[in-house]
């Protein structure tokens, strides 16, 4: 699979549904508290450094110098796009 990664990449914000868990033993109840209880909301604003029609590469971070005409890049994450909710340009 051929990476594309955008030239220059605009800030989002975006809104996702995220994974998450409970560890440890749990009673009945308990599971159906956690069964019932709201999904994960994450808030995130970061560079779309790269997009496909599955999923978002976000940057939280971006150096401001550049090291071999490449800035770097940090705090990078991959989001499904079936978990995303909203996606707008921040600036």
């Amino acid at each position: 699979m051929k990476v594309k990664i955008i030239q220059k990449p605009k800030l989002y914000y975006i809104l996702w549904h995220d994974a998450h868990s409970s560890s440890g033993w749990h009673t009945k109840v308990e599971l159906e508290k956690f069964i019932k209880e709201e999904r994960c909301l994450v808030e995130e604003v970061g560079w779309i450094i790269s997009e496909t029609n599955k999923e978002i590469v976000m940057a939280a971070r971006r150096l401001k110098w550049v090291k071999n005409g490449d800035p770097e890049w940090g705090l990078i994450q991959k989001i499904p796009k079936s978990w995303v909710k909203i996606k707008k340009i921040a600036i």
